[in-house]
């Protein structure tokens, strides 16, 4: 049966002794918690070891529990962040404040803010990793909220209390975190020799050979199909691809001469190549 006593009451009963109301605070708020782990460990076990360690320490140091100067949850999740935090000592990573000192403008350019790239959506099966990869690549402070907010679905007022922020500290960290996250994932795409992969029958070297046909309408149906097969499964050509049909329909629209070349033009070269 579900203990609808409030939280500092539970607190106050398992201060006293009552392991069933420690169990009840567990039940209400250890899914939470297990998400701040998740967040804040290297991987699932170690996020596991935290939210017990969480527990175990909370136990230990109930009676220190103050009613009114936070809530039970903001307790729970900054003990979670000590814990995760003093399990790894060594991680060397860029402080917060060296972060917060970049400004905005540059954060918004790094991340493609106003480029004419085509838009990502990140929409591939294989995308999934590439999204990983520049979540972990972040420095610890970014990877944390974007992991607490936009990974685990923490509230805005959770992520900041697991964080130890005020909401709107966490809202412009947050902010931040996310703009050097798109910026990672233009700095991670890279080339088609460093992301080479076949998709649809053909490598990614093997589409860059024939783009130029591709784009010119040059090539049989059949490898049309092939190239449009491996667009639709890999974004770096896909990206490339459209940038690179971008730059030269923009050349021939934009730089081109008339399709008709008038007939004393003409002349004039066929005499020039005549006396030559």
């Amino acid at each position: 049966m579900r203990d609808e006593a409030g939280d500092d009451e539970l607190i106050v009963r398992a201060a006293g002794g009552d392991r069933a109301a420690f169990s009840a605070l567990f039940d209400r708020h250890g899914r939470a918690v297990l998400k701040v782990g998740r967040a804040f460990a290297a991987d699932d076990v170690a996020a596991e070891d935290v939210a017990q360690e969480t527990f175990l320490a909370a136990w230990r140091a109930i009676g220190t529990y103050r009613p009114g100067v936070s809530s039970a949850r903001t307790w729970l999740f900054a003990i979670a962040r000590n814990a995760a935090r003093h399990a790894r000592r060594r991680d060397r990573e860029v402080p917060c404040e060296d972060l917060d000192a970049v400004p905005l403008f540059e954060l918004g350019l790094a991340a493609d803010w106003g480029g004419d790239a085509p838009d990502d959506t990140l929409g591939h099966e294989q995308d999934a990793e590439r999204l990983a990869r520049a979540v972990a690549s972040l420095p610890r402070d970014d990877r944390e909220v974007v992991l607490l907010r936009d990974v685990q679905h923490l509230s805005g007022e959770d992520t900041a209390a697991a964080l130890g922020l005020g909401l709107p500290a966490m809202k412009s960290g947050l902010h931040r975190a996310r703009l050097r996250l798109m910026a990672a994932l233009r700095a991670g795409e890279g080339g088609v020799v460093a992301n080479e992969r076949d998709v649809g029958g053909l490598t990614c070297s093997a589409v860059l050979e024939r783009l130029g046909d591709y784009v010119d309408g040059d090539l049989a149906r059949s490898d049309v199909a092939r190239i449009d097969a491996h667009l639709r499964g890999c974004t770096v050509c896909e990206r490339f691809g459209g940038r690179y049909a971008r730059v030269v329909h923009a050349a021939r629209e934009r730089l081109g001469a008339p399709h008709d070349v008038d007939e004393a033009t003409f002349e004039r070269v066929r005499a020039a190549l005549r006396d030559g």
